[in-house]
């Protein structure tokens, strides 16, 4: 079976029939889990374990958007409001210790729930800068406004995440923070020049050692005009890949995000063509996710041994 290289969220709280023969004709390489698809954890246990089964021979991702704080795909269940990017990166300066009890407890807390669903790859940590007069979209969502706290809190999730066996997501690469407006709604772009770039929310990005990173849907005016980051293989190549040294995996936002324009099978396309390895699709719109299966490349022999590397994926 040919593995696509799209990971795709699912509509509801099962898998439909048409989703279950889709799937099985062409592979995604993930899922992603949202709100909408968990009614309690035995339930979402069985969906996922579903989900894994319908090709036996591979291991897939199985993806969730969860950071903590107000990014909370459990908030039905339990509240994480005391786990804000903000609060870790408060406590950070002001009491490490403290830092590293809550810290500890909240990955404990999510390894053990994720491991028991079968999840596996957490879209975290956010790796944007704070600037108090940006969107709200990051806000509260990231650690710190200076790169050094960024990239030492980023670096010691991803350790502790690597720990528990939960593969990690790097975001928004090369920086969101910065942006007046939410790229799921609009495509921002950001005017500051490639100095203030590359010495601040590049920066935060540079050798990082995720092993998967997530591009922003944003348009950055100094480096390319016509094309947001997820579309621009100057970005990604160039700077992503290059000068930041970035040797893992690439993967773009959600293409269903409003930033991006086109159809599926454009947007997915343009992605791939810029550099990105996998592209995520979270909206669960079967018509959508049966053109982009049609139409997307199988995922390469290089890509699979990539994934074999990082997490023991087997063809």
């Amino acid at each position: 079976m040919k593995i696509k290289p799209i990971i795709l969220g699912i509509k509801g709280t099962y898998l439909s029939k048409k989703e279950y023969f889709l799937f099985k004709q062409y592979s995604p390489i993930g899922y992603i889990i949202f709100s909408r698809n968990i009614q309690n954890f035995l339930q979402l246990k069985n969906l996922i374990s579903q989900l894994k089964s319908i090709n036996p021979k591979n291991d897939i991702l199985i993806m969730i958007d969860h950071e903590g704080g107000r990014v909370n795909r459990f908030l039905k269940f339990f509240n994480q409001d005391q786990y804000s990017a903000q609060i870790f990166g408060k406590l950070y300066k002001t009491n490490l210790k403290q830092f590293n009890y809550q810290l500890d407890n909240f990955i404990n807390v999510n390894s053990n729930l994720f491991n028991f669903l079968g999840i596996n790859l957490v879209a975290a940590p956010v790796m944007d800068l704070f600037y108090p007069n940006a969107s709200l979209v990051i806000g509260d969502r990231a650690y710190s406004n200076k790169v050094d706290e960024v990239k030492t809190i980023g670096k010691i999730v991803i350790e502790k995440y690597k720990k528990r066996g939960i593969l990690t997501i790097a975001k928004h690469a090369p920086g969101h923070g910065l942006s007046k407006l939410d790229s799921h709604y609009y495509l921002p772009k950001i005017t500051h020049n490639r100095d203030f770039l590359f010495k601040n929310d590049f920066s935060s990005f540079k050798n990082i050692k995720s092993p998967f990173l997530m591009t922003a849907h944003i348009v950055y005016d100094s480096l390319d005009k016509t094309n947001p980051a997820t579309f621009s293989k100057f970005i990604i190549k160039g700077i992503i890949k290059k000068i930041l040294n970035y040797k893992g995996l690439i993967m773009s936002d959600d293409i269903c995000m409003k930033a991006l324009k086109g159809t599926v099978e454009v947007k997915a396309r343009k992605s791939f063509q810029a550099g990105c390895d996998i592209v995520l699709h979270c909206s669960g719109n079967f018509n959508e996710m049966q053109r982009l299966l049609l139409s997307s490349p199988d995922a390469t022999s290089l890509l699979l041994t990539k994934i074999i590397k990082i997490f023991n994926y087997r063809q």
